[in-house]
């Protein structure tokens, strides 16, 4: 199988490593709701791992080592550094720099979306060398996001918004 070039959004990286806690849940349904994406978010990663080549910003992966060590549920530093080091790392990974072209035209859809900025960085640099960009971000279904070329999907039951 010829692998495809893709992009996965911070989130789903984040639901496939965290494991909720039901006890952080107020109701019963809200926790198979977020143990569910966690499955399902978690099945995916491995899923494209294996079949695809997968471009990140170094960008976004400040942002994975962020909210997995420093944000809601953080999970333990030893764990998130050796993580972000294997993706570093990972033979399925292609890397990408931001530009200072990068950051304008960034700069240009936040003001014009009113979504930060920070959605634009993870994909500015890489959006026209893949042929889908998979999250579960609903500022994904916007115009300035769909107007970039490639197909955006989402492998997850629901749209999120962040």
């Amino acid at each position: 199988m010829i692998n495809i070039k893709i992009f996965i959004d911070t989130e789903l990286w984040i639901f496939a490593q965290k494991v909720p806690d039901n006890s952080k849940f107020v109701n019963n349904s809200d926790f198979k709701k977020a143990l569910e994406l966690h499955k399902q978010s978690s099945e995916f990663i491995k899923q494209k791992i294996n079949e695809d080549r997968i471009s990140m910003t170094y960008h976004q992966l400040c942002e994975i080592y962020h909210v997995l060590g420093f944000r809601g549920m953080r999970l333990p530093h030893e764990f998130v550094q050796t993580y972000c080091f294997q993706l570093i790392h990972g033979k399925f990974m292609d890397w990408y720099q931001i530009t200072p072209i990068d950051i304008e035209q960034a700069i240009n859809f936040s003001k014009q979306s009113g979504i930060h900025i920070w959605d634009y960085l993870c994909v500015l640099p890489l959006y026209k060398e893949v042929e889908i960009l998979y999250t579960c971000d609903a500022h994904f279904k916007h115009a300035s996001f769909q107007s970039l070329g490639p197909i955006i999907k989402n492998p997850l039951k629901d749209w999120i918004g962040l």
